[in-house]
């Protein structure tokens, strides 16, 4: 099947890519020419495992084509993907320009019988406003949300666990089922419903893993109150089978791309239908304060200490991912400036340019090692979980360290070892 994306972003260029691999011949398009002119060479613009070898089997089988013309993109196919970003407005609502453009390009180029998919995360109501644009041509407009998780996209892309389509005509059901067909070989992975329902099923997975995150934070701080241990109590819960250990990890809270944009956006909307968003106002408030929780950790630990200095360990939001975006990091680093503090950073794969970019003009310096962060530090947090960050050297970095103190933002050290090295240990709600 001849296929058109629209968005070479994360969603886009994987969800090209993994339509490419399993035989559909795909057309990727973006505006960004330089991106377009890097993925021809085989560039990819963002780091996500095993992403760059699929491009490239793409574009070597000739299944995959790169190019910043609509109608090229659009000329011949049968589906037309969109995947462009929908970022968030200052009152947390979503900036739909994105997606209305490019459906007023394609309108301009349509000659035939045309399938509409939307991929991006957009609110309810968005399906039923293009099907108007397109009203009077033969184009259906169906809601196909993606469940790409940024460091597992590709592995997503390929074996997904569920394909949510919203369709309002039946007669759409074959050409779904043809164009998925590859990936629900072993049992039918489709689920078909209303445009309404699929647009909702994105916020509503992404509102409730988010709850358990802030759930689990909660908890945790009310563990590290009464002398409980948040790990028990995790283990505890996730042995319900009613309740699994899916996201019961306490830590520093959620960020990205998806989680903090999709939640403020589904509290927009719900408010804007005269519903009280409770639960989601409160998970927001709860995230927010880990953050805080973790910066008066840190400002204890250096009081008294003149010039204190931090090191943190990680800036991209989760591992396997470049990607900074919400990134606890950043916002733990922008308060701590505030303070007084002066930061040091240290990642494997994000690199010192996107830092600066991110804390521009501030007193963070980028270190090319955890260890070397650390050197003359008063305080080491961990906080992103980078497999390379998982047993330290710790009388290592003790000896470079100038204080004593590791914040441990998520449960991965044990604090025997911290300990027994002559650091202060602390967790996220352990005992």
């Amino acid at each position: 099947m001849k296929i058109s994306v629209f968005g070479a972003g994360y969603v886009g260029l994987v969800t090209a890519a993994c339509l490419a691999e399993v035989g559909h011949h795909v057309t990727c398009c973006d505006k960004d020419d330089a991106k377009i002119t890097s993925l021809r060479a085989g560039q990819v613009p963002f780091f996500e495992p095993g992403l760059a070898d699929l491009v490239a089997n793409g574009v070597k089988s000739g299944r995959l084509d790169f190019t910043v013309d609509t109608a090229t993109a659009v000329a011949a196919s049968r589906v037309a993907i969109l995947a462009v970003g929908t970022p968030p407005r200052a009152d947390g609502s979503t900036d739909l320009g994105q997606i209305h453009g490019v459906a007023r390009e394609l309108r301009g180029h349509v000659t035939g019988p045309l399938t509409v998919l939307i991929k991006s995360t957009v609110p309810v109501g968005t399906n039923a406003s293009l099907a108007e644009l397109f009203a009077g041509m033969q184009v259906n407009v169906i809601s196909n949300p993606e469940f790409l998780r940024e460091g597992s996209a590709v592995a997503d892309g390929l074996k997904p666990d569920r394909i949510i389509v919203g369709a309002r005509n039946e007669s759409d059901h074959d050409l779904i089922r043809a164009l998925y067909e590859p990936f629900s070989r072993n049992h039918e992975k489709i689920m078909f419903m209303s445009p309404e329902s699929a647009e909702l099923v994105k916020y509503g997975a992404n509102s409730m893993l988010a709850t358990r995150i802030s759930l689990m934070n909660e908890l945790a701080e009310y563990s590290s109150r009464i002398g409980a241990d948040i790990e028990d109590v995790r283990r505890g819960m996730g042995a319900d089978p009613r309740i699994g250990s899916s996201y019961l990890y306490p830590g520093l809270g959620f960020g990205g791309s998806c989680f903090p944009k999709d939640l403020r956006s589904l509290e927009s909307q719900m408010a804007q239908h005269g519903v009280m968003p409770s639960v989601v106002s409160a998970v927001i408030a709860r995230n927010e304060r880990q953050i805080d929780l973790v910066v008066d950790a840190v400002v204890r630990a250096t009081n008294g200490q003149s010039a204190p200095v931090v090191a943190l360990w990680g800036v991209a939001f989760k591992p396997n991912t470049d990607d900074i975006r919400e990134a606890p990091s950043l916002k733990i680093a922008r308060r701590l400036l505030d303070q007084g503090h002066a930061v040091r950073l240290s990642d494997p794969v994000v690199s010192k340019a996107q830092a600066d970019a991110a804390l521009a003009g501030s007193r963070v310096t980028f270190a090319d090692t955890e260890l070397h962060a650390a050197e003359g530090a008063d305080v080491v947090v961990l906080v992103t979980e980078w497999r390379q960050y998982r047993r330290p050297e710790f009388a290592e970095l003790r000896r470079v360290m100038r204080g004593a103190t590791v914040i441990d933002g998520r449960n991965q050290w044990s604090r025997k070892q911290v300990e027994a090295a002559g650091l202060a240990y602390i967790g996220i709600g352990r005992r």
